[in-house]
Formats: C-alpha cells, sequence, structure tokens
C-alpha cells in the first residue's frame, strides 16, 4: 500500500483554479503582496532577480544620479565649470552631464573642471556618491557570482515506461556545468488532489525510487521510481494521468566541488507533462577516442511503446 506523508510545507488545502506548486525552475508558485518594506531586504532581491533586469536598473540608477547633479550643475551656473560652455541652455545641459559622469566615476579627462566653491563642493559630493555606488555594485556583482547554485536540465517530460517485469515512471537529469557533483541525493514526492469531507485537500505520497542516491554525478542520471504494490500508481488509471490533478514535486541536492557547498535544484511534472508508453532514448554516445559524450540536443528524445 503507498504510504502516505505529512504535508512537506506546500499546503494541504487546494482550491479550484491553483496552478502548480513548483514551477519547472524550481520556484514555488507563490506571489506574497502587501509586504511593508525593509532595506535590509533588497540585497537579497537585487541578488535573486534575472541579469537582464539587474542590469537594466543598475544602468537606470547611474543615469539618474548623474541627471541630478547635471540639473544642479546647470542650476548653479555654468560659470562655476572651465571649459567649452558657451552654447544654449541645452548644450550646456548636456556638458554637465559629461562631467557629471567623469566626476562620479573618477575618471576626470580634465576637458572641463570645477572653479566656484559651490561647484567643487558638489563634485566633491558626487564623487564620493560614486565611489559608493560603485562599491555597492561590485559587492552584488560578486554576490550574484560566487552565490552556490545548481544548473540542472530535466527532461521535458516524465515517463511512465517499461521497468523488468512492469512499469515504472521515469525521467533524467544532467548537469549542465563543468563542475563535478558528489554526493547526490533525491527525494520525489507526489501529491494528489482529493475531496474529503465536502473540502479540497492534497494527499502527499513518497516516490520511492530505485537508486536515490549516487556518489558521483559526470553525466545523466535517470531515476526511477517502480509502479508497484507500494506505490501510489498502482490502483490509478494511469492511461487517464494527463488529466488527473497531480504533481510530481522533486528534490535534489549535492556537494559541488568548485564552491565547495551544498547545492539544491527543484522541478515538478503536473499531469500533462506525464507520457504514458514512452522509452528514453539513449543519449550517450562515445567517439573514436573513447570518450564519452553526451549530445544535450536529445536529451528529451523519447520513443513510444506499446502500453496495455
Amino acid at each position: 500500500m503507498a504510504r502516505q506523508i505529512k504535508d512537506p510545507g506546500l499546503g494541504s488545502k487546494y482550491q479550484q483554479g491553483e496552478r502548480r506548486l513548483l514551477n519547472k525552475d524550481g520556484t514555488f508558485n507563490v506571489k506574497k503582496i502587501g509586504i511593508p518594506g525593509n532595506i535590509r531586504d533588497t540585497y537579497q532581491h537585487l541578488v535573486k532577480m534575472k541579469w537582464g533586469r539587474f542590469f537594466l536598473i543598475t544602468l537606470v540608477i547611474i543615469f539618474l544620479i548623474n541627471l541630478v547633479f547635471a540639473g544642479l550643475y546647470a542650476m548653479v551656473g555654468v560659470e562655476g565649470l572651465t571649459g567649452d560652455l558657451e552654447g544654449g541652455f541645452w548644450q550646456n545641459l548636456s556638458q554637465c552631464f559629461y562631467f557629471s559622469f567623469q566626476t562620479f566615476t573618477t575618471v576626470g579627462y580634465g576637458h572641463i573642471a570645477p572653479v566656484g566653491k559651490l561647484v567643487n563642493f558638489i563634485s566633491i559630493i558626487e564623487s564620493t556618491t560614486g565611489l559608493m555606488v560603485f562599491a555597492v555594485i561590485t559587492g552584488l556583482l560578486y554576490g550574484r557570482f560566487s552565490k552556490p547554485s545548481m544548473r540542472l536540465l530535466f527532461s521535458k517530460n516524465a515517463l511512465i515506461a517499461p521497468y523488468k517485469e512492469g512499469w515504472a515512471l521515469m525521467f533524467r537529469i544532467v548537469n549542465l556545468r563543468k563542475s563535478i557533483l558528489l554526493e547526490m541525493k533525491a527525494s520525489v514526492a507526489l501529491t494528489i488532489h482529493t475531496e474529503e469531507q465536502n473540502e479540497n485537500k492534497r494527499n502527499y505520497f513518497r516516490l520511492n525510487l530505485e537508486i536515490d542516491q549516487i556518489e558521483f554525478f559526470p553525466a545523466t542520471w535517470t531515476l526511477v521510481h517502480p509502479i508497484t504494490e507500494d506505490s501510489p500508481f498502482y490502483k490509478m488509471d494511469l492511461t487517464q494521468l494527463n488529466h488527473k490533478d497531480l504533481e510530481i514535486i522533486i528534490q535534489l541536492k549535492g556537494f559541488d566541488d568548485t564552491f565547495s557547498q551544498h547545492v539544491h535544484s527543484r522541478s515538478s511534472y503536473i499531469g500533462k507533462e506525464i507520457v504514458v508508453g514512452g522509452k528514453f532514448e539513449p543519449t550517450i554516445e562515445i567517439d573514436d577516442e573513447g570518450e564519452i559524450i553526451i549530445p544535450l540536443d536529445r536529451f528529451h528524445d523519447f520513443r513510444s511503446v506499446p502500453y496495455p
């Protein structure tokens, strides 16, 4: 009989219309609103956001700061600056903007220089601000690059495939980085939505794996859950899995020798991502020199097999 487990922290109540609990990229499908702002949370937010958005926000902040200082120079008066500032207002403002960027980055080409006391004071404030801003950006870049992480590729589909004298749920993973992962452990659970006493609930079951731990992970790893009497799939009509409200939740943990730290990865499969009657195509090839080759462009490939 399938062994039901306690709620792993994802909630036992279910509401109609809910999406999957765990997105394919490993993020949880949870959106928090109404949280009061806290400056101490800004660092975590900037470290975790996507690279494109991070660079865009960084550039916008730098340009806005320099635009403010350029406006201050123009308001004080361009007579406090030496250089080619004999044009109209907009030309002088653009020259102030260039001077602001040179001061902010401490480049100081010398084409324009401050001579007035007030302008010199503003340039001191700006150069100090620039040093602090770039120190913060450097810290954020270091935090983003040095943050331990695991970059795994999961097969697009989980398969109900032939296994020994019966069938098994299978999916496979591969490490997309050249770093070596050691002591890999996998934990897989199934959540099914049921109605109990006029209340929609989630029930969780542990999916026992043929091998749930490997010492080395240099190539690919196919995780196999045999569908035996102990499996929650045993009494299900597997041909209807695509229409069932279920989700397979995967948690992987390993030791990355590059970071010398433990790293984690998560993903999930919902009912429509499970193919009943499939078998993965081989992904490992041997070249003329005896080296193992893994063509990732065929990593997701499988062929159909008859399912009774």
